[in-house]
């Protein structure tokens, strides 16, 4: 699939995408990791995780969209915020045990994704942040959730 994602090269998208995500997860003074995937047609490519194992990038890299497809692929189905407060024994998570049992190794319980959306309304990815807590997000969690999927925006568009 040659899809144009970006109006950016790959790489520089990733490294923008990087560093943005460095950013949000430092505001959250480091209490939870964050990742940026962007959408390829239907399924979802990871651009920025750092702070994810590879194993775990790997094995949702390339996850198709839906309405049952964990924390992200079901935000960018829905094109509205999803937010699991515990993998373990959401039904949004219940196809993905591989999946879960690495979010769970990993230390992580919740998982909280926002579609990311182009100025015309258009799914471009998700932003999703991953707590150690099993627990919803605050307001002010929500609000930066918001924030970066804002600022993402711009290098997940192929817009002009």
């Amino acid at each position: 699939m040659n899809q144009k994602v970006s109006r950016y090269p790959q790489d520089t998208r990733d490294a923008l995408l990087n560093d943005l995500v460095q950013i949000i997860e430092g505001r959250g003074e480091r209490a939870f990791v964050a990742s940026i995937l962007v959408l390829e047609g239907k399924e979802l490519r990871h651009a920025a995780a750092p702070g994810l194992p590879a194993r775990y990038r790997e094995s949702v890299n390339g996850m198709a969209i839906g309405p049952d497809m964990g924390s992200c692929g079901t935000a960018a189905f829905r094109g509205q915020p999803v937010y699991v407060p515990d993998v373990s024994t959401d039904p949004l998570w219940a196809r993905w045990t591989g999946a879960v049992t690495m979010v769970l190794e990993t230390g992580f319980r919740a998982c909280w994704s926002a579609p990311i959306m182009s100025g015309s309304g258009k799914v471009l990815g998700t932003f999703a942040v991953y707590h150690r807590e099993p627990r919803a997000p605050t307001e002010a969690e929500r609000n930066l959730i918001a924030e970066a999927t804002r600022s993402a925006a711009p290098f997940c568009s192929a817009e002009a």
